[in-house]
């Protein structure tokens, strides 16, 4: 086999083996948060006392549940909770809660602003955080 042919069929395994790799990298993160399910610990013990406190977000048809210990997400008739980086699910807000996959909350959960939750897990939703600080130095800065 020529040189040339020999090249271009190396040079063509390399760009496969990159979009694969490339692939797999970004598949590991969703909105920010990591994907995956296998190394999940067991849910948290989620008590609410009474009945659950829900605030609304501004804009958005999501509710915090206020009196939780925890990031509690209210969203149609499912409870959403993160803790130790990752989702879990309910039917109410004190569970039980089963681990869920990053894919399977809903967006507008995953874009609520830092502002909404108890501990985010990056300071804000992408993109939110730099935009949040941004306003705030500038409201800082004003006499």
């Amino acid at each position: 086999m020529p040189n040339s042919q020999r090249m271009r069929r190396m040079a063509l395994v390399l760009l496969i083996l990159g979009y694969a790799a490339a692939r797999e990298a970004a598949a590991e993160a969703y909105f920010g948060f990591s994907i995956g399910i296998s190394n999940a610990p067991p849910p948290p013990r989620v008590v609410v006392s009474g009945a659950p406190q829900l605030v609304a977000v501004p804009g958005t048809s999501v509710q915090v549940v206020g009196n939780s210990g925890y990031d509690v997400f209210a969203y149609h008739s499912s409870f959403y909770c993160f803790n130790g980086g990752f989702w879990y699910r309910a039917s109410s807000s004190n569970g039980p809660f089963m681990v869920v996959d990053v894919r399977s909350v809903p967006q507008p959960i995953l874009v609520v602003p830092a502002e909404n939750w108890k501990r985010h897990p990056h300071g804000g939703p992408p993109g939110q955080t730099k935009k949040h600080y941004a306003s705030n130095k500038k409201h800082k800065g004003r006499g």
